[in-house]
């Protein structure tokens, strides 16, 4: 449930913005955005409260307590909204909360508005595309995609996201004949490689990209063995560590430096890692017999 410190601010803002917003005079717009404003902040800090008080839950009563003030917080917003109806940041963050308890519809529905008032927020067509991308709408999706990197160049997320649809839909591009297996090939590599550009540090991003090189019909496999080398620095724990060498170790297979793989292979005994070690040996064993 909201603080009685925030409630009363609710209260008070709720009865601010229903006065501004009924006299509808222009000279009451920024008085409206900024009260506005100040309530969408309210809003976020309760909302992550909630958050934080989820992720402490123990019990089912706890689970219950947290699900009702999500209510409220909703409620919340629909209230705001409904009193300051050309607020774009409050679509956008209701969006984002709706979205994040499962709510895809309604929070589509939320951002398609805020697209409406204002074409020009990256993260809004990122969103978009996220949910046509769900809905199997792969062309849409990558157009949504690309307006978020064309609005936000440096974010590294639109390029990763691209990458992974131009992944996940190749048969679909290519049966379209939207691209072909090439052009996939160069795109989906292209946006990776962008994201580790903007995000160097990230093991998210580069894992992918390095990934991707196992995806490609003509893979530069020396481009793929410096990511893996990259990787088993930024490895944040000993399984992500083991996981770059594993793959370190494939990656010189491919390019059939079979002794350099089984010299790799002898660090790797992480047991989650015994399948996958094991069918690269016998690989090396049937290709590169001892």
């Amino acid at each position: 449930m909201f603080s009685i410190r925030l409630a009363s601010i609710l209260v008070i803002g709720f009865a601010l913005l229903q006065a501004s917003s009924s006299e509808g005079k222009k000279k009451k717009e920024t008085e409206t955005r900024s009260m506005a404003q100040v309530m969408l902040e309210q809003l976020n800090k309760e909302e992550q409260e909630a958050y934080d008080e989820y992720s402490r839950a123990l019990t089912k009563e706890d689970v219950a307590r947290v699900q009702t003030r999500l209510g409220e917080i909703v409620n919340a917003y629909d209230r705001l909204i409904a009193a300051a109806p050309d607020y774009v940041p409050a679509y956008v963050s209701y969006g984002l909360m709706l979205n994040r308890v499962g709510e895809r519809i309604a929070s589509n529905a939320m951002f398609l508005k805020a697209d409406q008032l204002d074409p020009n927020i990256a993260v809004v067509k990122n969103q978009l595309g996220n949910y046509m991308a769900e809905e199997g709408e792969f062309n849409e999706a990558l157009g949504f995609y690309l307006m978020a990197t064309e609005l936000a160049p440096e974010e590294p997320l639109y390029h990763h996201q691209i990458g992974n649809l131009m992944h996940g839909y190749r048969k679909l591009f290519v049966a379209t004949k939207m691209y072909d297996n090439k052009s996939i090939d160069l795109l989906m590599q292209e946006n990776f490689r962008k994201s580790v550009e903007r995000a160097p540090k990230s093991w998210e991003y580069r894992l992918r990209y390095a990934q991707s090189f196992f995806d490609v019909t003509r893979p530069d496999w020396e481009d793929a063995l410096e990511q893996w080398q990259i990787l088993v620095e930024l490895a944040p724990g000993e399984f992500e560590k083991q996981m770059a060498q594993l793959y370190m170790a494939k990656t010189r297979y491919e390019m059939e430096h079979h002794t350099a793989a089984r010299k790799i292979l002898k660090k790797i005994d992480h047991p989650n890692l015994d399948r996958s070690k094991q069918e690269l040996i016998e690989l090396l064993d049937t290709n590169y017999p001892k």
